[in-house]
Order: structure tokens, then sequence, then C-alpha cells
């Protein structure tokens, strides 16, 4: 039986270029909440962008956040785990000592950044949609650190990524889109975001289903009775995937039967 769908947004509800959420999902979100079956954004955006993605059902979804380190059900946080304050701060300056580099802190409402070109502040804005603060001095900020992210316009690889190995075990790094690289406080994920908000909702693991495209999403692996990966996602995705498909709310209306 149903009872819980969760999607990532980037990459497998907007597909490549898209912005906005295709309109279909919400009257289906409500057909959903109608027969007792929830729905949550599973993402590495901020919760305040994605209230904004899923403005007509805002009210009505959970939200896992952050690549996981932060849980919402009906404006309260359920879960939220939080980066060591002086490990965090190494990281960050860490992160703004490598050329061509920009550094994000995620807090529950806003992000924060330092920026050291002003195209970072509008792309935050306005390309990424996040509600953002700038700092003279990210690491001044006095706020739990949710979140710390790397983004490089040219791109994440693994020669950048190996700068942080030191950072290892404690903090993972996380490449979602290619621009970014997230880190994460140990044993904090998407999985283990999905079982909080299981808990919370007394749902069986075996009664949900998630979407994913990317290798942030592998941790859902595990943690979902039925995993999807989108048919043109990552080939780690597809490998652990149960199936795959090419357009989610197409497929959550095959699964409903409406």
């Amino acid at each position: 039986m149903i009872k819980l769908i969760a999607s990532d947004v980037d990459g497998t509800l907007m597909r490549e270029g898209e912005r906005v959420i295709p309109p279909a999902l919400f009257p289906l979100i409500h057909t959903m909440k109608e027969n007792d079956i929830y729905f949550a954004a599973c993402s590495g955006r901020q919760y305040a962008n994605l209230r904004r993605l899923f403005a007509p059902v805002a009210d009505d979804i959970g939200y896992i956040c952050e690549n996981g380190s932060l849980v919402v059900w009906q404006n309260e946080v359920i879960a939220r785990e939080t980066i060591d304050r002086k490990t965090g701060q190494a990281l960050m300056r860490a992160i703004l000592r490598q050329p061509g580099s920009e550094v994000l802190l995620s807090g529950v409402d806003t992000c924060y950044i330092q920026p050291k070109q002003e195209e970072y502040i509008s792309h935050m804005r306005d390309d990424v949609g996040n509600t953002t603060t700038v700092v003279e001095d990210v690491c001044a900020v006095t706020e739990d650190f949710i979140k710390i992210s790397l983004y490089r316009k040219s791109g994440v690889d693994a020669q950048l990524a190996a700068q942080f190995a030191d950072f290892a075990p404690y903090l993972i790094p996380v490449v979602g889109r290619s621009s970014w690289m997230d880190f994460l406080r140990e044993n904090c994920d998407k999985g283990t975001a999905m079982d909080a908000l299981c808990a919370h909702l007394h749902i069986p693991r075996e009664d949900t289903i998630v979407f994913g495209d990317n290798e942030n999403d592998l941790p859902l692996a595990g943690h979902a009775g039925t995993l999807y990966a989108m048919a043109d996602g990552h080939p780690k995705l597809i490998e652990q995937a149960d199936r795959t498909t090419m357009d989610v709310v197409e497929e959550i209306h095959r699964l409903l039967h409406v």
C-alpha cells in the first residue's frame, strides 16, 4: 500500500533547463491527500526555496531539505543535523581559498554567502531562488551550521573534491548538480532524513516510493519500498534502483490509477 511518495526536484521533477514544478503535479498532490497519501519534496535545496516552488501545495507536503540535513512537516522542524562550528569554519575558509570557488552556508530560514564576485549574489537569488543573506564574514554567522556548500561555475571535479579529503569522515562531500558540492555531517543524508519523516508519520518503509536522478539520491537506496531512477540519470543510481521512469508525474498517475 502506498502511503508516502517523495521526489527529488532538480533533474527529476524539474528536467534539464526547467525552473518550475510541472503544474500537473499539484492537483495530483490534492488527490493524494484526499486518499491519505503523503507527498514530500526531497532535495538539496533550502526550505524557503522549496516552499516557493511548491506554492500551490506548500502546506500540504513534507520537505526533506539540504540533502537531508533538515526535515520539515507542516512548518515544524522534525529533524535537523548541524555541523560542528570549528570544523565548519575551517571548511569554509578552505573553500574560500580555492580559486573560482564560492561558499554557501545553510541555516534553517536563509543561506549566507560571502561573495567573491557580484554575479554570485544574483545567481543565488535569481537563478537558484534562495532566500540569501550577504555577510562580510561567513565564519562569524551565529546561527547553527546546517549544511556547507562549494559552488564553482566551471564545475566540480575529482581534483577539486580531493582538496577537502582532510575533512572526512566527519564531513561527507555530496556532489549533486555539476557546479555544486555539499558537505554534510557524517551519517546525514537523504536516506536518514527519509527514515525520520517515515517515523514522524508512522509509515512503514515498505509503503514508500521515492524518485531521484543523481548521486546525491544514492542514500535513498534501502530507505524506501521502491526506488525509481530517472532513465537518463546517473548510472550508479540506475544500478541501485528498482525501476526507471522518464516522467515522475506520469508515473504517479499510473501508480495511483488516476
